[in-house]
């Protein structure tokens, strides 16, 4: 079930980005603002299924790289890396277009605003360096070195990760032409990815030992990053119209909440290597909905430029649009948030239900979550993730000692 899910999110994320590419409404050599005030419809279908096209491949990625053990693992490792750090952000940096979308919607704001608001998410530091940064360069390095990767240890043939980097090249040339020649390189990745999907089911399924170890390791890092973003939330109960007095906090907050959600992901793969179908099914569906949730920390970012640079009101009326886009609402925010919380909760019952951990353990998972509910922002808030730490660490040390289910997932 597996190795066919990820195969079909190869073959599904250019088909997302051909269709996003094409409704672009921004498209040619004009790139003043506008034009999404002009086309809502579009630019919410555009940024939706951008970013879905980008989370799809992360998945897809992921599968690809996994039978790589011996021969191009050293690629293998940096790709790995790259499409966790980077090509997941990059997916996230979507969520812009929304937050730019709800305020061009705002008729009594001129362009010298919006380009002041674009100037202060520019002079954040932690958005520069933990969001644009890493996720344009591991977008980058991604889509160079997993196919280089995979051919290199003959998942793929080289003709296919050929295939694979000129699509990109295309993309990357022509992304904002007028069509039809912005859709040459997403056509071209389509038959690439689909060719790749197809081989890399033909080929002898194992697990790579790094990725493994790093799952494991992602099991205490993740939720204690969870705890950290807690901590340094602004003081207000979680009011964002209070993060305009404290900015570097509200940044910090929302970096190391966005990492959390991202290193759950292959914390999550771990458990699912050693569980059976329901934890493995359990544990696809929420990592899917882990890289749509880690993007939307973003809007802190966009919430707080909106308040420096054009004040609560602006602010204000700008979450009450976003929260209004049905396409948002239901296609990103909610899964994301929804399956990512109940996922974590249901794999980790998955693995007491394989016989992994004792039952004792999804029980302290349970109560992580329900303390990050019930307690208030501030020092109370960071007893939810702690305890998090505890479950998930307990997991964590049970993976160590516990083989990788045989036959591997599949």
């Amino acid at each position: 079930m597996w190795r066919k899910a990820t195969a079909a999110c190869l073959v599904l994320a250019p088909v997302a980005l051909a269709v996003s590419t094409g409704v672009d409404p921004a498209l040619g050599d004009d790139q003043s603002y506008g034009a999404y005030r002009d086309h809502p419809a579009a630019t919410q279908w555009h940024a939706l299924l951008l970013h879905w096209a980008w989370a799809l491949l992360a998945v897809g990625f992921i599968g690809l790289l996994r039978p790589i053990r011996q021969r191009g693992r050293a690629l293998a490792a940096i790709g790995w890396v790259a499409t966790l750090l980077g090509l997941v952000t990059f997916s996230g940096l979507m969520a812009f277009d929304i937050g730019l979308l709800a305020l061009e919607q705002q008729p009594a704001l001129t362009d010298a605003q919006l380009a002041a608001y674009d100037d202060t998410i520019g002079s954040y530091g932690w958005a520069r360096w933990g969001w644009q940064v890493p996720g344009i360069a591991g977008w980058a390095i991604a889509l160079t070195v997993v196919p280089i990767a995979a051919a290199r240890a003959k998942v793929i043939t080289w003709w296919t990760a050929g295939l694979a980097l000129a699509g990109t090249v295309l993309y990357l040339l022509f992304a904002i032409s007028p069509v039809p020649l912005c859709l040459a390189g997403p056509v071209v990745l389509v038959v690439a990815y689909g060719l790749a999907a197809r081989q890399m089911l033909r080929h002898p399924q194992q697990d790579a030992t790094f990725p493994r170890r790093a799952g494991v390791v992602c099991l205490v890092a993740a939720p204690l990053s969870f705890a950290i973003g807690m901590a340094t939330v602004p003081p207000g109960a979680g009011d964002t119209a209070t993060y305009a007095d404290h900015p570097a906090l509200a940044q910090a907050s929302a970096f190391f909440l966005h990492l959390a959600w991202v290193l759950f992901v292959p914390a999550v793969i771990a458990v699912a290597e050693r569980g059976g179908r329901f934890t493995r099914a359990a544990a696809f569906v929420t990592v899917l909905a882990l890289i749509n949730f880690s993007a939307l920390m973003l809007g802190d970012y966009t919430d707080l430029a909106a308040r420096q640079a054009l004040g609560n009101d602006v602010a204000d009326r700008a979450r009450e649009l976003t929260d209004g886009y049905a396409l948002f609402t239901f296609g990103w925010a909610l899964p994301g948030m929804v399956f990512s919380l109940l996922g974590l909760i249901v794999v980790a019952i998955g693995a007491a239900r394989d016989g992994l951990v004792r039952w004792w353990v999804p029980a302290l998972v349970v109560a992580g979550f329900a303390g990050f509910f019930a307690l208030p922002f501030g020092p109370l808030g960071v007893v939810g993730p702690a305890v998090l730490v505890v479950g998930f660490g307990l997991l964590g040390a049970a993976l160590r000692r516990t083989p990788v289910a045989a036959p591997a997932m599949t």
